[in-house]
């Protein structure tokens, strides 16, 4: 060997040993971790927070429903719910338009196939 190489040998690379106890502490964290993640305390725990947090978002949701609603009347705008009360309105119109349309082509269509002496008579 030359010179060269056992000055190489001899050299110590201080990450490597860094490495080795990063790796050494990420599997230790990385099992101790999936224990407690798989046990039934923590998924209970868990449970029971995700609960608590729905009930606040709920909570949320209606205080800004109220609020937006007080909104819009103060700026004198439709809220949600007067305009979907508007839009049911307009589709049960446009429901019986087409039904008085669909009548209006039934009737058209039985003057149509009569005889023209007999739609007179009908007339009078």
């Amino acid at each position: 060997m030359s010179d060269e190489e056992k000055s190489e040998k001899n050299t110590i690379d201080p990450f490597a040993q860094m490495i080795q106890f990063y790796d050494a502490m990420s599997k230790s964290w990385a099992k101790s971790m999936s224990e407690a993640v798989s046990s039934e305390s923590f998924a209970k725990s868990m449970g029971e927070q995700m609960e608590g947090s729905l009930e606040v978002a709920a909570l949320m949701r209606r205080q800004m429903g109220e609020v937006m609603e007080k909104y819009l009347e103060g700026m004198n705008l439709p809220s949600r719910k007067e305009v979907i009360n508007v839009a049911e309105r307009l589709n049960k119109i446009e429901m019986a338009l087409d039904d008085l349309d669909a009548k209006l082509d039934d009737v058209l269509e039985t003057l149509a196939g009569m005889p023209a002496g007999k739609l007179g008579a009908k007339k009078k």
